[in-house]
C-alpha cells in the first residue's frame, strides 16, 4: 500500500504542552521519538485552548451519569513560536486541532496563516475533539449531531479555501453507546461530507476481564480491532481515518501489580494497535496519546530531561521504521501460535522508503517464534536486527536491547519487538 502522510505520530496534551522544549532533554527525545505527526496542542485542550498566548480556560463540567470534570485554568506558555521550534529541530507535521468550541473561525484561520508564515505546514486540520461526548460544555455548543456537522459545512470550506492543499478533518465517534453516538457519524456525512477529507477516531478500548492475563490483553487488541473495522466500514471508503488519540484505557492502565501501563505488556499492546493501524488502507495517520506524561500514559515521561515508558521504547520500532516510508506491507506468519479467540501470535509491518526497507515484527505469544525470510517480508540475510524481549510484568527499567545480524532464519523470543534493517534510537535501551 502506498502511504500518503507521515503515518505514525503522537498528542501533545496538559502535561505535554508544559514541557521545557528549550531543554536539551527534551529536544533529544522529540528527535528520537521520529514522531511523522504531533498534535497541537492535542486532546480536550484544543476547545478551550488560546494559541495566542499558549493558555488553556477550561470550565468545569458534567456528564449525564453526573461524572464531574474539574476545570483548567493556566498559562503555558506555548505559543506558535514553541511549535515552530519542534518542527525545526524534529521534522515533524503538525496535525492542528482547531478550538470550535470557545474560539471563531476567523481566530482560528489567523493561527492558521500565523503558523504557515513562521513556516510551520498547514497540512493537517482537525475541527475539534470529542464532541460525540456527553460533556455539558459540548452539549451547550453542539447540542445535537447536526449542530456540530452544520459548523463543519461552515469551517471546512472556509479553511479549504485559504489552504487549498490542506486536508480536514472532522470529528467522529468509535463509541456508539449512546443515542448520539450512534447518530453522530451518519449525521456529520450527511450534513458536511462534502466539505472534509477525513473523520477521526479514539481507540481506548479496554481488555476484557476483571484481571486478564497477557495473553488475554493481547488478543484484546485484535478483538476490538475488529469491532473497530465495523465502525470504520460505514464510513464511506473515500474519507480517510485519522486515529488523532490510541491508548489502552485509564482503567486499564492503572490495573495490575506492577501498574500494567508501567509495564512491557503495554508496550507490546500499543505496538500491536500501531502495527494494526499501520496495515488498514483506510488509516492515514495515527498519533498515540501522549507524548509527556506519566509512566503509565506517556511515551516519555514529563520534565526536563524526560526518559522513555514502556510504550515509548516500544513505539520508537514503528515511528522509526517508517520515517520517510512511502509504502507498507502488512506481513503475517501461519509458523506463529494464535493467541485467544483466534488472534495472530506474531504481527508484523514492511515499510520501503528512501531509507531502504524496515521490517517491525511483534511477538506477543509467550513462546518463541522461528521465521524464515521470503519474498516481501523485508527479512534479507544479512540485515541488521535490533530487539527488545521481556516478561509482560517488566518495567522500563527492566528492559534491555540487543543486536544481531540476520541469518538464514529469525527466531523472535517470547514478548519480543524487533526492527530489521534499521537501528532504534539508543534511548529505547531504558
Amino acid at each position: 500500500m502506498a502511504l500518503t502522510a507521515p503515518v505514525n505520530g503522537s498528542n501533545l496534551d496538559y502535561a505535554g504542552v508544559g514541557q521545557d522544549f528549550a531543554a536539551p532533554g527534551v529536544v533529544i527525545a522529540l528527535r528520537d521519538y521520529q514522531g511523522g505527526t504531533i498534535r497541537y496542542p492535542g486532546g480536550a485542550i484544543a476547545n478551550y485552548w488560546n494559541w495566542q498566548s499558549g493558555s488553556v480556560n477550561q470550565p468545569a463540567a458534567t456528564t449525564s451519569s453526573g461524572t464531574s470534570k474539574p476545570g483548567r485554568f493556566q498559562d503555558y506558555g506555548f505559543t506558535l513560536q514553541t511549535l515552530q521550534a519542534i518542527v525545526r529541530e524534529t521534522g515533524t507535521t503538525p496535525v492542528f486541532d482547531l478550538n470550535l468550541l470557545t474560539s471563531t473561525l476567523p481566530d482560528q484561520l489567523q493561527m492558521l496563516h500565523t503558523a504557515q508564515s513562521l513556516g510551520i505546514p498547514v497540512r493537517y486540520v482537525e475541527l475539534g475533539n470529542e464532541f460525540y461526548l456527553d460533556n455539558s460544555n459540548y452539549l451547550k455548543v453542539f447540542p445535537t449531531a447536526a449542530s456540530y456537522a452544520r459548523s463543519v459545512a461552515q469551517w471546512a470550506p472556509a479553511i479549504r479555501a485559504a489552504f487549498p492543499d490542506a486536508q480536514i478533518a472532522a470529528v467522529g465517534s468509535l463509541p456508539q453507546d449512546t443515542v448520539r453516538e450512534r447518530s453522530w457519524n451518519p449525521t456529520l456525512l450527511s450534513v458536511a461530507g462534502a466539505d472534509i477529507n477525513a473523520v477521526t477516531l479514539h481507540d481506548y478500548v479496554a481488555p476484557l476481564g476483571k484481571d486478564p492475563g497477557p495473553a488475554q490483553v493481547l488478543a484484546a487488541a485484535q478483538t476490538s480491532w475488529r469491532s473497530t473495522e465495523q465502525v470504520m466500514a460505514t464510513i464511506p471508503s473515500r474519507y480517510r481515518i485519522w486515529f488523532t488519540e490510541f491508548n489502552l484505557s485509564r482503567q486499564s492502565l492503572s490495573g495490575g501489580k506492577p501498574a500494567r501501563g508501567t509495564t512491557w505488556l503495554h508496550g507490546l499492546y500499543v505496538a500491536e494497535m500501531v502495527a494494526l493501524f499501520d496495515q488498514s488502507p483506510r488509516v492515514q495517520l495515527d498519533d498515540y496519546w501522549d507524548l509527556f506524561s506519566d509512566p503509565s500514559t506517556g511515551a516519555f515521561t514529563s520534565g526536563r530531561v524526560p526518559q522513555p515508558t514502556v510504550a515509548g521504547t516500544a513505539l520508537m520500532f514503528l515511528t522509526t521504521a517508517s520515517t520517510q516510508a512511502s509504502r507498507i506491507t502488512p506481513l503475517s506468519f501461519t509458523e506463529a501460535p494464535a493467541l485467544p479467540d483466534g488472534a495472530a501470535g506474531v504481527i508484523g509491518v514492511s515499510f520501503d522508503g528512501p531509507l531502504g526497507t524496515r521490517t517491525v515484527l511483534i511477538n506477543l505469544t509467550d513462546q518463541a517464534v522461528t521465521l524464515s525470510p521470503g519474498t516481501g517480508t523485508g527479512l534479507s540475510p544479512g540485515s541488521s536486527t535490533v530487539s527488545i524481549s521481556a516478561a509482560p510484568t517488566t518495567t522500563a527499567s527492566g528492559l534491555t536491547r540487543t543486536t544481531g545480524v540476520l541469518g538464514t532464519t529469525i527466531t523472535l523470543p517470547a514478548y519480543t519487538i524487533t526492527g530489521v534493517g534499521f537501528t532504534v534510537p539508543t534511548a529505547a535501551n531504558s
